[in-house]
């Protein structure tokens, strides 16, 4: 076997590995058959040019990989697949405490969680017990970890 017929063997295993990562979910056919393929072109460098034949496949194999991985983690596919963490969602970690003291009205009814508008964002908030009417005006009395305490304003 020739060294061009071993080469092409690594390269289409590789190919089939990144058909795999890319364009099927899971573990299937070509990533079993680019495994093999590759598996089998090491053996092939073994028989045909001894354990110092299959040494430099299999570190061409790894620098391969390496390359592959990396073009891959740069790759908008790869980056597509995984969750966005730089935008800053709801969370708990989500600091709250300036609203301390601010109006605002009730969105829903506050029974005794449900939904306010407060400096012209929509958050969810509770109340200590009572039940609010929707539309109503509300005051922010205190923050509790990501829960936001409104009650009556007075007068409302």
């Amino acid at each position: 076997m020739t060294t061009l017929t071993i080469a092409l063997l690594v390269i289409c295993g590789f190919i089939l590995l990144v058909i795999e990562l890319l364009l099927i979910p899971g573990f299937s056919i070509p990533g079993l058959l680019g495994i093999g393929m590759i598996i089998y072109g090491i053996w092939r460098a073994r028989t045909a040019y001894g354990f110092e034949g299959a040494l430099v496949t299999i570190l061409l194999c790894a620098i391969g990989a390496v390359v592959l991985i990396k073009l891959a983690l740069k790759s908008r596919a790869v980056r597509s697949v995984g969750l966005d963490y730089s935008e800053k969602g709801h969370t708990s970690l989500d600091d709250y405490s300036y609203l301390v003291g601010r109006e605002g009205t009730a969105l829903t009814k506050l029974r005794p969680a449900g939904i306010a508008v407060i400096d012209g964002k929509r958050v969810d908030v509770v109340t200590d017990g009572e039940f609010i009417e929707a539309n109503s005006p509300i005051r922010v009395v205190g923050i509790e970890g990501p829960r936001i305490i409104v009650e009556l304003k007075e007068g409302g």
